[in-house]
């Protein structure tokens, strides 16, 4: 009977964080700017896309897609930094579809434009 209650809540990492979360973590991590969709994610950890969302947002206190969206503004935040790609090209590769939706996402973030961040970095405490 243990064994059946441990195998039915997972094996967690000592950090507490189901490895399947973790591996969620990872794989937006790993390409921020590809579609990943609870879907998508829920099946790459062998779980219902229900039941893969609830758990990562009790895990860590947000919901995947906002951790996607983070990532992604993150991404694309030191593309600005570090790149000459233009602010659409930016928003594509980070996984933007739409650059105005980017542009919206990105100021209430970083307090700035993207095109304005560029010239003037990152703000402090962000």
């Amino acid at each position: 009977v243990l064994l059946t209650v441990g195998a039915a809540r997972g094996n967690r990492t000592g950090t507490g964080v189901d490895p399947r979360v973790r591996r969620a973590q990872e794989l937006i991590a790993a390409d921020p700017g590809a579609p990943h969709t609870v879907r998508s994610l829920a099946a790459e950890v062998s779980l219902s896309p229900s039941r893969f969302a609830h758990l990562f947002t009790r895990q860590l206190g947000r919901s995947p897609m906002r951790e996607l969206r983070e990532s992604r503004l993150n991404h694309a935040a030191r593309l600005l930094e570090s790149t000459d790609l233009s602010v659409e090209r930016v928003a594509a590769v980070s996984g933007f579809a739409s650059p105005f939706h980017f542009n919206r996402v990105f100021r209430a973030r970083y307090g700035t434009p993207p095109g304005a961040y560029r010239t003037t970095g990152p703000k402090v405490g962000t």
